[in-house]
């Protein structure tokens, strides 16, 4: 069982359209669609926007659904310059931007006891890299892949101070409201995840008019990276409980 998260209707609905539904229930007012997408079973939710939202979804998919990992796609505002709108980031690294314990001697982001810095797992980072190459790779007008930091907090940031505040302070490629909320309930549970965001804007004074503007575009850039993806990472997760099945039979 792998889960997939959208903050938002449209994050979700083509995903969601293209699965074989078995069964749908709601928890704490979060839907969740359980079934088969080219071949792989899946619990797919959308969570509500902001780090709340993706942390109670996270934990009620961990506790009911019991999946070998995760994957959040969504959109997220680009910080650099040369991005592109409909432009994909894969998190390697996620940071909370808005906890400040500087008042404690602690740099933004940091939590006693806890890495500042929250690490998506390697190999399904890795998995997404090698599906847009599959997908995308020599497309007249595709989006480019950046792998790196991404950081989250619960406000949508449109004007260019935060943003720079946010590239130089924690080296950022992308802002969003969920992911780190995410990766740390995934990191306390011990579950593999990784973090795709789709860019709809550049995070500047045009944040909000670019974010409507191209929201569909930008679903559908992540909903084809995740077609391919999904089966991927699902066979993957699949693979070492095969092994070990291999080893115990022979064991016996």
């Amino acid at each position: 069982m792998l889960a997939i998260l959208g903050a938002m209707e449209e994050e979700v609905a083509l995903l969601r359209d293209e699965m074989q539904v078995e069964s749908e229930a709601v928890h704490a007012g979060i839907p969740v669609f359980r079934g088969s997408f080219k071949g792989t079973q899946i619990a797919l939710a959308q969570s509500g926007i902001g780090k709340v939202n993706a942390t109670i979804c996270t934990q009620i998919l961990v506790d009911l659904y019991k999946p070998r990992g995760l994957i959040f796609s969504g959109v997220a505002g680009g910080l650099l310059p040369n991005m592109r709108v409909g432009d994909l980031v894969a998190a390697s690294h996620l940071i909370q931007f808005d906890i400040d314990l500087t008042a404690f001697g602690r740099r933004h982001g940091e939590l006693p006891d806890r890495d500042r810095m929250i690490q998506s797992d390697a190999d399904m980072v890795h998995h997404v890299s090698e599906s847009f190459d599959a997908v995308f790779e020599g497309e007249t007008g595709a989006p480019n892949l950046m792998i790196g930091t991404v950081v989250s907090g619960d406000k949508f940031i449109e004007d260019t101070d935060t943003l720079r505040w946010l590239q130089r302070e924690f080296g950022a490629l992308a802002t969003e409201m969920e992911g780190a909320a995410v990766g740390y309930t995934c990191q306390l549970n011990g579950l593999p995840f990784v973090v795709i965001r789709g860019l709809s804007d550049t995070a500047d004074e045009s944040a909000a008019d670019n974010y409507r503007d191209n929201l569909d575009k930008v679903c559908r850039h992540s909903f084809r990276l995740m077609e391919h993806l999904i089966p991927v990472i699902g066979e993957a997760l699949i693979a070492p409980s095969r092994i070990q099945e291999k080893i115990s039979g022979t064991s016996n």
